[in-house]
């Protein structure tokens, strides 16, 4: 079965506190009837959707990101929370925001794709029969519910197996960019 394809996309991940943090104080403000929460194993920042390539494609974008290594590490601040048209709620990023988007737009260059529609967020819970209205009612709460800083270290390719109870992911390989003791500025 050499021609396998697997369903791909690159992430900044979460420190297991942060999901745990998310998990417990913002991921319950989230209706559970109207609305599909992410579970906290899957709380990441999606750089960019790859969806389904060969198997094989796996080792030359590993060698196409390297060049990511010399990428400086930096800080984010959690600090807002917003939605995609009333269908997806998420968590954004004030402080940061440039440092994201400057690495996407590296990552995209160096794998040779170009997408102009990146937002970092983290996508906190899909709708599943939500009134708009209702998103931003949990938007104005959630919003003010959690601020807290990370810090953005590596970018990892994420398998993503789409099972009934929801993606299953698995880290594929990380690149790093905070190497030789250099801190976050």
């Amino acid at each position: 079965m050499g021609n396998e394809s697997k369903r791909l996309f690159f992430a900044v991940n979460l420190s297991n506190e942060v999901k745990q943090e998310i998990a417990k104080n913002v991921l319950p403000e989230i209706p559970k009837n109207r609305w599909s929460r992410v579970s906290k194993e899957n709380l990441h920042v999606t750089m960019h959707f790859l969806g389904h390539l060969p198997k094989e494609s796996i080792k030359r974008l590993r060698e196409q990101v390297e060049v990511l290594q010399k990428f400086d590490c930096f800080e984010a601040e959690i600090n807002c929370a917003g939605h995609f048209k009333g269908k997806i709620l998420w968590l954004g990023f004030g402080k940061g925001t440039e440092e994201f988007n400057l690495l996407n737009r590296k990552l995209q260059k160096a794998i040779g794709t170009h997408d102009d529609r990146f937002h970092a967020h983290i996508t906190l819970a899909r709708n599943k029969g939500a009134e708009k209205k209702q998103a931003q009612e949990i938007v104005g709460k959630i919003g003010k519910l959690f601020k807290r800083k990370i810090q953005v270290k590596s970018i990892e390719l994420i398998e993503s197996k789409l099972e009934s109870k929801g993606p299953k992911y698995s880290v594929l390989f990380s690149v790093i960019f905070c190497q030789n003791g250099q801190q976050p500025v």
